[in-house]
């Protein structure tokens, strides 16, 4: 384990530690070299916690919004600096740890191996901390940013990961996807960062274009898998395509859409709150 957190070479797995002939079917126990070395791996990708996690951010979420409704708006400037920066270094360290080569950009019919396992999970608990986004969103108010997507996509993607490494699926090919959101989260919070301080990205909408292409490249190489690849079983292809059909749709043509049942937070809501208790007294 040591090895794989100081960023050593990769090591292959035995076939006998990971894989008989093909990756067992799945829903299944955990297999990975990590998984059968390290129990707290195994807890953090316990169904309980990639499922239950985020149906208490869920809630937090609802609460959270409603209780921002009737108080001032908490910028934390710095600390949402300091953050962007956070991501961008543990994105770079994911993207170089997942970097496939040239000749196969998909990793296809890759052999399982120990650091794309532990990077994969270093991914996944990355999840739990991008809800910070949503935190400094509802904290600041800001209810146009509280969009249908950011809420579902948040809420799920967790589980998808923590659901391929807890059945030792997040490996191979499958770190595809790993690997292309984090070179997109790099680029994302580095634009956050930069506007952050007060600059202007004249580039900026080419992240967005940057961030659909992301998509794509995901619903493509889902449908490739299904034909081409052996190690990875062929269901994990199916949830990625129908996934990443949500993803476009939302991202292409619900982008800014927020549900009627997210509440006003302006701060004229908390002003005619003010006025209605001093009617009262």
């Amino acid at each position: 384990m040591t090895d794989l957190m100081g960023g050593a070479t990769p090591v292959a797995l035995e076939t006998s530690d990971f894989m008989k002939g093909v990756v067992p079917a799945f829903p299944g126990t955990p297999i990975g070299k990590i998984f059968v070395t390290t129990p707290w791996v195994r807890l953090l990708c316990n169904p309980w916690v990639f499922v239950g996690l985020p149906c208490l951010y869920l809630i937090a979420v609802v609460y959270g919004m409603h209780h921002m409704c009737t108080r001032p708006a908490i910028k934390f400037k710095y600390m949402v600096q300091i953050y962007n920066v956070v991501q961008i270094v543990l994105c770079t360290y994911m993207s170089w740890g997942l970097l496939p080569t040239i000749m196969n950009p998909f990793r296809l019919n890759t052999e399982f191996d120990e650091l794309t396992e532990w990077v994969v999970f270093v991914h996944y608990l990355s999840k739990y901390l991008d809800w910070f986004d949503t935190f400094f969103i509802i904290t600041r108010k800001r209810r146009q940013q509280l969009s249908f997507l950011h809420v579902y996509h948040h809420a799920t993607i967790g589980m998808i990961w923590g659901w391929l490494s807890y059945t030792g699926n997040g490996n191979g090919t499958a770190s595809y996807g790993a690997f292309i959101n984090s070179v997109t989260h790099v680029i994302m919070y580095a634009h956050y960062g930069w506007t952050s301080m007060g600059f202007r990205n004249p580039l900026k909408r080419f992240v967005t274009y940057w961030q659909i292409s992301q998509f794509w490249s995901c619903f493509v190489h889902a449908w490739v898998v299904l034909f081409i690849e052996r190690i990875v079983p062929r269901e994990i292809s199916w949830v990625q395509v129908f996934y990443q059909m949500t993803m476009i749709y939302l991202f292409t043509w619900k982008m800014t859409y927020v549900p009627d049942c997210v509440p006003d937070m302006s701060e004229k809501t908390v002003k005619a709150e003010g006025k209605e208790d001093k009617k009262q007294d």
